[in-house]
């Protein structure tokens, strides 16, 4: 290979890597396109990426050092796999901290929380308790069928009764 392929390549992708990177500033995420049968492991800006790092290692190598014309073009490739490899897993990790933001209150059922303001007893008023749900700590109105619980005592979610959380004091020991 020459080392106008090798410049052509590293310079259409660092284009493409540089439009990819503007259309996500303005929320258009090119890798959400979908292609079936490859999962988690093809990511079209870790391809873009690839020939990006792998043109510009043959450019680099060809211009800099001694070496055969096949020993650069096995160098580049190889550089760019390891850079794909990376890429993958790096895309991978980000997709894992994503959130929706929608908190769902049924998922507080079974979870252990804290009171922070006093719940009445018998279902004759609300208190407030506070959990952590689905990443963060939460406040949620809170009634109690037992004897009124006072503020800082341990409570569990037991069920949900028109949008306020149903507790009892928790008992570590059952």
């Amino acid at each position: 290979m020459t080392v106008d392929i090798y410049w052509n390549i590293a310079l259409i992708s660092s284009v493409l890597l540089g439009i990819i990177f503007l259309l996500s500033l303005f929320g258009l995420d090119v890798d959400e396109l979908e292609f079936e049968g490859f999962g988690d492991s093809f990511s079209f800006n870790a391809l873009i990426a690839f020939f990006a790092v792998a043109g510009w290692t043959g450019y680099l190598a060809h211009d800099k050092t001694d070496m055969s014309g096949t020993l650069i073009l096995f160098t580049s490739i190889a550089v760019g796999i390891v850079f794909y490899i990376i890429s993958i897993y790096l895309l991978n990790k980000l997709k894992g901290i994503e959130t929706k933001g929608n908190v769902t209150i049924e998922n507080a059922i079974g979870k252990t929380g804290t009171v922070y303001l006093t719940i009445p007893g018998n279902q004759s008023g609300e208190g407030q308790i506070q959990l952590v749900l689905q990443g963060g700590l939460k406040t949620y109105s809170a009634q109690t069928k037992s004897e009124a619980i006072s503020t800082g005592t341990k409570v569990l979610v037991y069920d949900l009764s028109h949008g306020k959380l149903l507790v009892e004091p928790y008992n570590e020991n059952k």
